[in-house]
């Protein structure tokens, strides 16, 4: 194939929410974009109605152009298979078993160079079983990590669900995850064409979302740590009006990660530094920081800092005292 930075898109939900359908539906309603596919439910290829008419090491050619591969071993000895094969594809899909962390997947994507010449992580969709959804979060952590870490969250079977129910799956998702765009439906129909394109890591798409929810005075950014029952989730967000020290700032995510990275489920942030004209962006994925260079800072606008960290039982008081600590000091 070309040289070219394929978009990604993974797809988590928990065992029975509709991932398989979704996966269909996506393929049907876009017969001019080649997929490629790579499946991690216990080995099996699931697409429904396509012969196989090629393989090649554990690659499957289908007949409608896809490509369809097992995830048996090394996430990157199959991403290696793709970009090194006689392939063509327009745009990456993985599947992701249905007790699997999304954020180990992500991480592949954003924190490895070579990979990043090759692919473009553009988001992950997570879909919800409304019926389920509730109970699952209470008895597995892995359900609410699947939630916090989606960009778009599919509320499927919706059908026949009482509207208070529907009220409460809503409200309960949103305070786990406030960053995320949603949408209710059934059977896994949604528009494919907005979930290809959620640009989710962009630093346009994160300045807007942070902004957004901070304007909209989101539950997320109260003064108060937003804690639910599900395995102590807890959201802690932060507003600096003083500059960061560059080298400061990136120590501290970077050392803090390195050691209780466990801890943290994401992190979002807009940084203010000090003797930069521009934004810094950070995210994390998966216990490493990722920074990015944001949009440069408009004249009349108010230059401060916000950050947020999701994760288990965070201590907000530790989290100041850190970020305190990496103030610029003249």
């Amino acid at each position: 194939m070309s040289f070219k930075s394929v978009p990604v898109s993974i797809l988590t939900g928990f065992l029975g929410a509709g991932k398989t359908t979704l996966l269909n539906h996506i393929i049907k309603e876009n017969p001019n974009t080649k997929f490629a596919i790579i499946e991690n439910e216990y080995g099996e290829i699931n697409i429904d109605s396509e012969l196989v008419i090629k393989t090649d090491e554990n690659i499957f050619e289908l007949s409608n152009g896809c490509i369809c591969c097992s995830l048996n071993g090394d996430l990157f000895e199959v991403l290696n298979k793709l970009v090194t094969g006689k392939f063509d594809y327009d745009h990456l899909i993985i599947e992701t078993t249905g007790i699997a962390d999304p954020s180990a997947v992500a991480g592949t994507f954003l924190t490895d160079y070579n990979i990043q010449t090759a692919f473009k992580l553009d988001g992950t969709i997570c879909l919800v079983d409304v019926e389920n959804i509730l109970d699952v979060l209470g008895t597995d952590e892995e359900a609410a990590k699947q939630v916090l870490f989606a960009d778009f969250i599919i509320f499927n079977k919706c059908e026949g669900v009482e509207d208070d129910i529907l009220k409460n799956v809503e409200d309960t998702i949103k305070k786990i995850n406030p960053f995320a765009n949603y949408c209710f439906t059934d059977f896994a129909k949604v528009d494919s064409k907005e979930l290809l394109d959620l640009k989710a890591y962009t630093k346009e798409k994160t300045q807007f979302k942070l902004g957004y929810n901070i304007s909209k005075q989101s539950n997320i950014f109260n003064v108060n740590p937003l804690q639910n029952q599900h395995h102590q989730i807890v959201s802690q967000s932060f507003i600096f009006e003083n500059s960061f020290d560059l080298l400061k700032i990136r120590h501290y995510f970077t050392v803090m990660l390195m050691i209780q990275g466990a801890w943290f489920y994401r992190i979002k942030g807009i940084i203010y530094i000090e003797g930069l004209n521009r934004k810094l962006i950070i995210q994390s994925v998966k216990g490493a920081p990722v920074f990015t260079d944001g949009d440069n800072w408009a004249e009349d606008e108010v230059r401060c800092s916000k950050i947020v960290f999701i994760g288990k039982q965070l201590k907000r008081e530790v989290l100041e005292k850190g970020l305190n600590q990496c103030i610029y000091k003249t």
